[in-house]
Order: structure tokens, then sequence, then C-alpha cells
């Protein structure tokens, strides 16, 4: 083909902006602004500017853009034609396809293309055009052209439009979400989707509200508030700028730990009376991946500027699909490695003129101008999921510096590299294969859309693998007759041997199902692994070996010999009885010269560091008793324990003749068995802090994809005993005990695996 200049010869054209006049043309009130405004904040319905004269082609042009079921066309044809953008220089790079099907070929320099198209398939064939940093550009053909097309791609101009509003995106149901204002109204199935993930819930959930002003939302009365600790006083109310109510202020909150403010006789940070002094001003960038949809500047914002939409709505449609790129080498979030691009390019010049819609998506074929679609292939991949889920963190408390060993950062979220470095990754299976699952049974996204109404307006059929939902699903998401992600997504194998009057227990547990490490993203969750041993009607003495650490769950813990006294059946523990009620557990356990040489993540991988480095002693168990009695200070147990000094002491609960799904977190710290999570400190030594305090990790042995985790434990074989059963449960466990306590928090855990094996004895 030869290269004219696209200006010598006259050739049928089709810009981004042209279904603003064809959707009137056709009734595709679908797509149609029932309020002449663009939906999701854009182009209005009677606003586009078609042609390069603002009018639609003409019919002499032999070109319909109605989506009508095309006639007069051989079953495979081709056409020719060139790219240009919006100023008419031919644009290269471009990729060319039929809608619906895959891309043909990409444009040089001359920005001339040749398509290879069908007729046999539902809908009207439509050439499409696509570039990223451009809207989309189709042309329907019900008639073969006479002479090459051109197709306009409009650029997305930078910056990023600090003046937009960001539209709802409803509630997935069209006779609520009644005008395209909403995305539920075509895109209905997605809405409702979404609606019930993790990303509508960003901005509201009520535990990232108390930990960001240090609250405790569910100590609703005074009474309450202030026997948990707490300070009663008015606060803001999250989604509603400027209104107040009373809160309890309990325990560490971002906006208190990074401002200085908050303390007794203080205003509470979020009140909004707070003197210009006393407000804060450092909102550690929870805002940047919490509440992308807020109105005004990216970046940097304070989480309770987020109004009801953006509060309500989480990082909703429109604010996803106005992610512009990916930029890897910025901080997480908006403004960063989030590069927002709200539209900001008028129809026309006049002031109040609509503003040229721009949404980014994974389909290089959306070339419908009230969406003004824009090609973006990053939102098939993992790399845009490491817009936020990929965190390194400065240090944020103030006075505070990273470990020399985290100069860099410190990774309090590394899912993506988890993924990077892992075998999903080498097999080309990205987070969107797991987390947002195929549709098997709508034509297209566009709800209204049928085969027959396919074209520009009512978007081209795709394979089931080329549409996700959008459930965003979690852990425990459970979609009906699925497994949970969580689900056996760990093995474990048992190896049982008895040693003369001992049994030993060796475990592997194998990370089968998760393309990151399990648990993943923030850094409070943890697995918490239960080893027992029953025969003979009773639970077999544990002898040695592992057993759960402190992040297991203690309801209190001491040191045999500082604190803590220890004689006969008789606890002298005044900070443990101010705690305990019978039928707790007390259990000891003695910290050995041994640290467990687990094959952990990022630094705590392999061999770089040495077992002790890696910072998880093995504590062997001593003993375990029940709580009978409490008395001034004092707790009374149903047998003896002997203890040395140094032994660890834990307040805990016991664990139950079963493990059920959903139970209630239990205090588990002490008992045989290993816990695995990135166990965040803080400057005053703190374990397992929220990652805002963190300036150092102290050990990190979550199961990377695809590798193992082993324990040992050792279990006494009661005399005349024949025959036993050895229990492994592994539960999934989202929230830490000692948070939960603290604000009153509902916090459960999760079976991911359980099995047993049983043995014959010697």
């Amino acid at each position: 083909m030869n290269s004219p200049n696209p200006r010598d010869s006259m050739r049928v054209h089709a810009g981004a902006a042209l279904l603003g006049a064809a959707l009137l043309a056709s009734g595709a009130s679908a797509c149609a602004d029932d309020s002449g405004i663009g939906g999701a904040g854009g182009v209005g319905a009677a606003g586009g500017d078609g042609g390069a004269d603002g009018t639609a082609p003409s019919s002499s042009s032999g070109v319909n853009l109605t989506s009508t079921s095309s006639t007069g066309l051989p079953p495979a044809f081709s056409v020719t034609g060139v790219v240009i953008d919006q100023d008419g220089a031919p644009v290269a790079g471009a990729v060319a396809l039929q809608g619906g099907k895959e891309i043909q070929m990409t444009t040089g320099a001359n920005g001339e293309f040749e398509l290879e198209l069908t007729s046999t398939d539902p809908g009207t064939p439509t050439a499409v055009a696509a570039k990223t940093g451009y809207r989309s550009a189709g042309l329907e053909l019900t008639s073969l052209p006479g002479e090459p097309i051109e197709l306009m791609l409009y650029i997305v101009e930078p910056p990023d439009n600090t003046g937009y509003d960001f539209r709802p995106p409803g509630v997935g149901d069209p006779e609520i979400d009644n005008s395209t204002l909403f995305c539920g109204h075509c895109h209905t199935t997605l809405t409702a989707q979404f609606q019930t993930s993790g990303h509508a819930r960003a901005t509201r959930n009520p535990l990232l509200q108390d930990l960001y002003a240090g609250a405790a939302f569910a100590l609703a009365d005074q009474s309450d508030c202030e026997a948990a600790g707490g300070l009663f006083r008015q606060g803001a109310v999250p989604g509603a700028p400027g209104d107040t109510a009373d809160r309890c202020y309990v325990g560490d909150g971002v906006l208190p730990d990074l401002n200085g403010c908050g303390g007794p006789g203080m205003d509470a940070c979020d009140d909004p009376a707070i003197s210009p002094l006393e407000a804060p001003d450092a909102f550690g960038a929870c805002a940047d991946c919490h509440a992308l949809a807020m109105d005004g500047p990216a970046g940097g914002r304070n989480l309770l500027e987020a109004d009801a939409l953006a509060h309500d709505n989480g990082n909703h449609c429109d604010a996803c699909h106005h992610v512009r790129d990916i930029d890897l080498d910025a901080p997480a979030g908006n403004a960063g490695r989030l590069v927002m691009q709200r539209p900001r390019e008028k129809l026309n010049d006049e002031i109040d003129a609509p503003v040229r819609q721009a949404l980014f998506g994974p389909y290089p074929d959306v070339p419908n101008g009230f969406m003004g679609g824009s090609w973006q292939p990053k939102f098939s991949t993992a790399e845009f999921c490491a817009g936020c889920h990929l965190q390194l963190q400065p240090a944020l408390l103030p006075g505070a510096t990273l470990a020399p060993r985290f100069a860099s950062g410190l990774p309090t979220h590394s899912t993506f590299t988890e993924w990077q470095e892992g075998p999903f990754a080498a097999s080309d299976t990205h987070c969107q294969s797991c987390h947002m699952p195929q549709i098997d049974d709508l034509f297209n996204v566009v709800d209204v859309s049928t085969p027959e109404d396919s074209g520009i307006a009512g978007g081209f059929a795709r394979a089931p693998e080329k549409m996700r939902a959008h459930t965003f699903r979690g852990p425990l998401t459970h979609p009906p007759a699925v497994p949970r992600l969580i689900d056996n997504a760990v093995e474990i194998d048992i190896v049982a041997t008895p040693i003369g009057s001992s049994l030993q227990v060796d475990l592997l547990l194998t990370n089968v199902a998760c393309g990151h490490a399990i648990p993943t993203g923030e850094p409070m969750r943890s697995l918490v692994l239960v080893v027992e041993v029953e025969g003979c009607a009773q639970r077999f003495t544990p002898l040695d070996g592992m057993t759960i650490p402190d992040f297991g769950g203690a309801l209190a813990s001491g040191i045999a010999g500082a604190g803590v006294t220890i004689a006969g059946t008789t606890v002298a523990w005044p900070d443990g009885a101010a705690l305990a009620q019978p039928g707790f557990v007390v259990r000891v356990v003695r910290p050995s010269s041994a640290f467990w040489d687990y094959d952990g993540i990022g630094l705590f991988e392999g061999s770089t560091l040495s077992p002790a480095e890696k910072g998880m002693p093995i504590s062997d168990p001593v003993g375990e008793a029940v709580v009978v009695s409490v008395n001034a200070g004092a707790i009374e147990l149903d047998n003896t324990l002997t203890v040395a000094a140094g032994d660890v002491v834990y307040l805990g609960e016991p664990t139950p003749p079963s493990f059920a799904d959903g139970d209630l977190v239990r205090a588990l710290a002490g008992a045989p068995g290993a816990a695995f999570g990135r166990i965040i400190v803080d400057p005053a030594g703190r374990r397992h802090v929220p990652h805002y305090r963190g300036v150092d990790i102290a050990s990190d042995n979550r199961i990377g994809p695809g590798r193992e985790a082993s324990t040992n434990h050792s279990f006494e074989i009661p005399a005349g005993c024949l025959d036993a059963s050895v229990t492994a449960t592994l539960v999934y466990r989202p929230l830490p005990l000692e948070q939960a306590r603290e604000r009153a928090w509902e916090a459960r855990d999760y079976i991911v695996s359980i099995e047993s094996l049983a043995v014959t004895l010697p």
C-alpha cells in the first residue's frame, strides 16, 4: 500500500467522539445520557462532534453508524485506511483490528493499516484503531467503502484535571441506576459485583477509620469506652466532612501518632473544631490507596476529606478507570504509582462546553465516543495491582528512622513482588486470574447489549476469559458453589514416628494455590497452626518442639521470675489475674538456643540471614494448666506447673475439641504449633504493630508461592496406649487478638486446611 498524505484524498472518517450525534440518530438510549451530561462525568450525548466538521457522516458516504445488522457485505472483506490524530497527523504505533476480535497489526510511521474483516458474526463489522494515551476510534461498515478510511484518535491531554467531579457507580440495578450518570445503568453486572467487593469498602471500612483516628467505632457507649481506657469525646463523622459526633478514642492511630495531637486535655485530632495549632498535617498516605475517588487534588489528602460518594463507594469505577498508567518507580497510590488522568479537553471552545470523556481500560476496541475509551493494557496485568499492593514505606513516626537493613524503605506490602518472583508470574498467570475470575453468562460487559446490537454503541462479543468479574475476590469471598481462595490453599503433610515413649510429629506445609505469599497484604494478618495428638481418650502432653509464638494471641504475657511467680498451683501475677477467668489456661514455654531457619519472604528468604537473624526463636513447651479461680492478684490452677526463671508465661484460652470455620479468635500462644506472619516492630520494640508505626521487621515467615515450611513437635505417649490420631489445623486470622480486644472488633479465625493422620503405636 502506498503512503499518501492523509489529506490528499477524501476518506470515510470516524473520530473518537462520533457517537454523540450517532446515538441520537440510532435511538440507543442505553448509552445516551438522560441528563445531557456524559456518563461518569463527561461528554453530553448530543455534544459529540461527529466527523471533522462536527456532524455525522452523511448517507452518501455509504456508512451507517447505527448498530443494525450488516447487509450487502461479503462474508470476508478487507479495508485500508490511515490512523490520524486530531490535528490530522498520522499516528504510528496504533493497533488496528475488527471490533471484538484480535489485534491484526500495528501502524508504522505513515499511520496506514489494512484489515481483514468478516460479516458473518451478528452485529455490524467495525474497523477500530487504538493507542495508549489516545481515545480509541471506530467505524461501522454496512457496505464496502469506496476509498481508504480514516480513524481519528483524540489524544488524552495531561495534566490530571483536579476540577473533575467523580460520578457514582450506582448499585447495579438499572431501575435504580436510571440514567447513564451511573455506571450501573449499562454495566449492571459489573457494578453489582463491585458493590460486594473490598474495593467498594476501601474508604468506609470502620477498622480502617479506627486505625486512622485512633478510635473504636464499636465502643459507642461512654461507659464501655472508659472501661476500655478510652476517651469519649467529640470527633468527625467519617463520610461527612464537618459533621461531628461523640466517639471513643483508644489505642494507636495515624493522626495522633504522626501529629502528636489528641492527647488527654486536647481536642481529638479529627475534631473539625480543633485549633489550627493542633490540627494534623501528616496523614500517612492512607487516602492515597484507600480513597482514590475524592474530588480535587490527587494524593496527600486527609482520609476524612472523603465525602458521601467517595466514602460510601470506595475505589469505584470512575476512579479506577481514570488511572492512565502505572509508574513502578513512584510511591504507591494516588498521584504516585497510580498516574491519574481525569479528562480536561472540551468538546469546543465555549466556556461551559462539556469535557470530552476519557476512561481507561483493558480493551483496545471501545470506540464509543460517549465513554472516551482509552486502551491501557496494564489493566489486565499484575502491574496494575502494584499501584497499591506494593509499598516501601519510609519511617512515618516523628523522629523515627528505619533499621539500616531497610534503609531504602520498609516493605509493609509486597504482594506484587511476591507474585513477580514466583511461579505464577513465570506462567503468565496474573492477579486478575484469581481475583477477577471470568464471567460466563454475558454477551459482553454492557448488560443491555445483544448480539444484534453489536457495534460501537452496544459493544462487541467477548469470550468469557476476556470479561473479568469485579468482585475483586478476597481470601474469604465465597461465591455460590465455588471454594474460597483460602480453602485448601495450603497442603499439610504429616509424618508421625514413635521413638521410645514419645511420638515425633513432623509437618510439611506447602503453598499450592496462592500466586503470592500466604497470608499477604495487610501485615496484621497471620496464619496459626495448631498441632494436637489424641489417643486413649486423652490429649497427649507436648514434650518439646515448636510452639505458637506471641502473635498467635495472648490475653497477657509475662516472664517467670520477673513479675510472675509460680509456686505449685498458685500463680502470683497481677497483670494476668486482672484478666483471668475460670476456664482460661496458663501456658508456659521455654526459649531454647535454637532458631527457626524458615524460608521466608524478601530479606528473610533463603540463607541471606542466619537463623538467629531471621528472628524466630524456638520455644519448647513446659506445661499447661486450667484456671480454677482468681483471688487478689493470684491465679489458682488445676495442676502444678514447674517453671524456671526466664520461662515465658501466657494467659490464654483452651484449644477447642474441634475447630469450626468462623470461630472467634482464641488466645493460643504457647500451644504446640506455629504461626506465620510479617511482624512489624515500632521504635519502642512493640511487635505486630500497625504498619504505619513500623521501623523494622522482626521476622517474616509467610509461605511463598509454591514454597514449603516445616515444623516439628514431640508428644509423650501414655503408658499402654496403642493408637493415636494426629491433627493439624491451619487457620487464617485477618485481625490480631490484641487489636481486636482493645477496640472491641469482632475477630474470627477461618479454616484453611485440616489434616489428620491415624498412627499405630508400638
